[in-house]
């Protein structure tokens, strides 16, 4: 006699009827499965330490192909327009009082920056009202003088801002 077995869910306790077996994955999906197929195993990729051979090697490649994508990057046409933009210098045209600068930081009470003939320099809230307050109770001739030096250079400039700070008494 020969024995017939029934698949049961182990859930249920229901037969379990199945029109496909379990590893069928559909007509058409493009699985193919033989039973004779070997799976590759996957090689582990090695870390690069920074004391190895191949890391050196590895780094002179980028070193290479860094130096090769700015080769690239610079152009005659980059180069130009870099050049004449140097030389057109529109700030040189742009004359602007720095005690009128000041004045807009207390009303505006905003830190902005302050063009000096060496450069530029941002100043705060705080110092651009001491040095306004004084620029108006100091007689005309201290006036001009302090003047000079806010349009100075940034050295006049942090000097005049001391000298006003002693004066204000912070």
């Amino acid at each position: 006699m020969t024995a017939k077995w029934k698949e049961v869910s182990a859930y249920t306790g229901n037969p379990v009827e199945e029109d496909a077996p379990t590893n069928f994955a559909g007509q058409g999906s493009g699985v193919a499965m033989p039973p004779d197929a070997m799976m590759r195993k996957k090689k582990k990729k090695k870390l690069l330490d920074a004391r190895t051979k191949e890391y050196k090697q590895h780094q002179a490649r980028l070193e290479a192909s860094r130096k090769k994508r700015m080769e690239q990057k610079k152009s005659k046409f980059i180069e130009k327009v870099k050049e004449s933009i140097d030389e057109f210098e529109r700030e040189s045209f742009l004359i602007e009082d720095n005690v009128d600068v000041l004045r807009s930081i207390v009303q505006n009470k905003q830190n902005k920056p302050v063009k000096m003939k060496d450069g530029s320099m941002k100043v705060d809230l705080f110092t651009a009202s001491a040095i306004t307050q004084v620029m108006n109770k100091v007689n005309a001739d201290n006036k001009s003088k302090l003047t000079k030096m806010i349009n100075g250079k940034k050295g006049q400039f942090t000097a005049a801002a001391n000298a006003v700070m002693k004066m204000v008494g912070k």
